[in-house]
């Protein structure tokens, strides 16, 4: 242990500070309780002020600041070994390290033969330098390696992560450990983290740090399957890319798909409410291993991040169908009406209710053949190339078995139930909805996280029409109904209350004259 650590004080305490030190230390250590600590003490004292007074008359070091460049490295050899001939060998070690922690005067040359002769951050240093400097020389020369390697993957500059790499060698502490596995579990942490990936610079790495994934190399194993993955990475991608384009047979294809396929945002929504929940589980494992290894190809998705269709996750956009149906059901119930003079409401209000139980049905009907659909998506594929594409509402085809045959059976069953017309106004009422999607698609989609929220003036715009419209149509109906001051005239003022119940021009709706007679001219 050397003076310095004994007594508390950098190197470059003067002789002042050294005493007013000994002396605080001398109040807690008295030679009749701790003599062996006192004679520490004292020669820690004695050694230090030896150091200031030799410092004093003749630095050795005072001829390094201002020798040529050139020769600084032989001066400071030759400096190094006059002080081991008058005995000052470990004073010049340790002013040389503050000089190297404190200031920047010092030269890679010189910091090259220091660390060399004086074996620094290493099993064979002195075990008597000060404890606060090493630890300084530890942090300071760390920093100075990471710096430009850090840097270079940030300006994703190969050429210069090759250089600052290179450039280790003149750092000798760092083939000895502990630094040695430090480096090396920084090192592979570094290249994990980075958003920029070159196999140039994971090929020069190994070799340089033995990175070959046997029994003996020097890599984490934690993190070498990692960097392998990395490194494989374009292959991986051009594999997805290939899934992509192939039919999609198979919940990795579909998700390959959804995710790397070349479609505007809008066909990836329409396309998400076609898959199931093994495909969204294939979504989930393909999204996280571009997310971890494929920090490029994440960023330029949607949003930036591959999760980008988790709003869409079991999502079903059942609207067109459900306003076609009750549409259908309400316009086929007033074409079968046989008069409308006073049962508007009524005749809208059986045509609503007949709309529940089918749209109840249809969505029971839609859940359960949804999976079957998706057992022959391959041949559905191919027979929705043979229909025209204006048939679709989206940018995306029809698919005939999952899209197609649904909505047959749905007509169908409205037909059957409220008649022909209904089915008639829910195909158009559905064609007007898809025309209106087509025109509306946007070919660049802005990216929405999660589900997208009617805003509260709409919900409220929506809820005044249903009240303007219903007090309309009472208001029509109110027309057609006699109120509470009506038919208490005479009954034999009344015209039609004499003729017979044959008569023509009494037959219902009577007129106003018809009904009252002379009273109706007063």
């Amino acid at each position: 242990m050397s003076c310095w650590n004994v007594l508390g004080l950098s190197p470059d305490a003067d002789a002042r500070t050294i005493k007013r030190q000994y002396a605080t230390l001398l109040k807690k250590t008295r030679p009749d309780d701790d003599p062996e600590g006192f004679q520490r003490l004292r020669e820690a004292y004695e050694e230090a002020l030896n150091w200031c007074e030799w410092q004093r008359e003749d630095d050795p070091l005072t001829t390094v600041e201002h020798a040529p460049p050139v020769v600084v490295a032989q001066t400071l050899q030759q400096q190094y070994q006059q002080a081991l001939a008058s005995g000052a060998g470990l004073m010049f070690e340790v002013t040389l390290l503050q000089r190297i922690v404190d200031t920047h005067e010092v030269d890679l040359d010189d910091r090259q033969w220091a660390f060399e002769t004086f074996q620094w951050l290493s099993a064979w240093q002195r075990l008597d330098l000060p404890h606060v400097l090493i630890e300084a020389l530890e942090t300071q020369s760390k920093a100075a390696l990471q710096k430009p390697l850090r840097l270079a993957l940030e300006q994703q500059d190969e050429a210069g992560f090759l250089a600052a790499y290179e450039a280790r060698r003149r750092q000798p502490w760092i083939d000895k450990n502990p630094h040695t596995q430090w480096f090396n579990s920084w090192l592979a942490k570094l290249l994990l983290e980075s958003r920029y990936w070159s196999p140039t610079v994971f090929d020069v790495v190994c070799a340089g740090q033995g990175w070959h994934g046997g029994s003996d190399h020097t890599c984490p194993s934690g993190d070498w399957p990692l960097l392998l993955r990395r490194q494989q990475s374009p292959q991986f991608i051009a594999r997805q890319r290939e899934l992509a384009a192939e039919p999609p047979g198979t919940p990795q294809q579909r998700a390959a798909r959804l995710l790397l396929a070349p479609m505007t945002l809008g066909q990836r929504r329409a396309f998400a409410q076609r898959l199931n929940e093994d495909d969204w589980a294939a979504c989930q494992r393909l999204s996280a291993d571009i997310y971890a290894d494929h920090p490029t190809v994440a960023a330029s998705m949607p949003g930036g991040t591959p999760y980008f269709w988790q709003g869409w996750e079991r999502a079903f956009d059942s609207w067109p169908l459900v306003l076609a149906t009750v549409l259908g059901c309400m316009v086929g119930a007033l074409v079968h009406a046989e008069s409308l003079a006073g049962n508007l409401l009524r005749t809208l209000g059986i045509g609503l209710l007949w709309s529940i139980p089918i749209v109840l049905g249809g969505f029971v009907g839609w859940h359960v053949w949804r999976p079957l659909a998706h057992q022959y998506r391959v041949l559905d594929e191919r027979l929705s190339s043979l229909l025209p594409r204006w048939l679709s509402p989206t940018r995306l085809p029809l698919l005939p078995l999952r899209d197609l045959l649904p909505g047959a059976a749905m007509m169908a069953a409205v037909g059957y139930k409220i008649g022909p017309a209904a089915s008639v106004a829910l195909l158009l009422v559905l064609a007007a909805i898809g025309l209106f999607k087509r025109r509306t698609l946007k070919t660049h989609t802005p990216w929405v996280a999660g589900n997208v929220q009617w805003p509260t003036s709409m919900i409220a715009l929506g809820i005044a029409a249903c009240v303007v419209l219903y007090g309309g149509l009472k208001m029509l109906d109110s027309q057609y109904q006699v109120n509470r001051n009506q038919g208490l005239q005479q009954w034999t003022e009344r015209l039609c209350s004499r003729l017979p119940a044959t008569a023509q021009e009494c037959q219902a709706p009577a007129t106003e004259a018809q009904w009252y007679g002379q009273e109706a001219r007063r």
